[in-house]
């Protein structure tokens, strides 16, 4: 299964796109894959993820790629800045994970989504002043 989907990730054509499924809303969840730490991922609106684990580690990625394997399967395609990627079958959310972009898919267990209050930063102008 885990060469069938990184052999659909490597085929399949992709575009870029926001969260969409997550609405207006921030989720949050974790997942534990062996090789790490369990890491906990937070998806923001408008397409903005983050990964945070254990030792101060933490990763962004904006927007994830949408694609499907060559059964048809959809999947969820999230790249982190430093090469990490994270899979996810939209059919039954199983999630994989690749470390630093090496490929090689980790399967993972993951905790059911939650949502996550977002936190309002405060607005300032250019010269570092709080806006009211």
């Amino acid at each position: 299964m885990i060469r069938t989907i990184a052999a659909g990730c490597l085929l399949a054509s992709a575009s870029f796109a926001a969260w969409s499924d997550t609405g207006s809303q921030n989720t949050q969840f974790q997942i534990t894959c062996d090789g790490r730490p369990t890491m906990t991922v937070t998806k923001a609106r408008y397409g903005l993820t983050t990964l945070k684990w254990p030792g101060n580690h933490f990763q962004v990625a904006s927007g994830h790629k949408r694609s499907h394997l060559d059964s048809g399967t959809k999947v969820s395609i999230v790249l982190f800045r430093n090469g990490d990627q994270m899979i996810v079958n939209k059919s039954n959310d199983d999630t994989y994970f690749s470390f630093d972009g090496v490929g090689t898919l980790v399967p993972c267990s993951r905790s059911p989504e939650r949502e996550n209050q977002a936190v309002q930063l405060q607005r300032t102008d250019a010269s570092g002043k709080l806006e009211s």
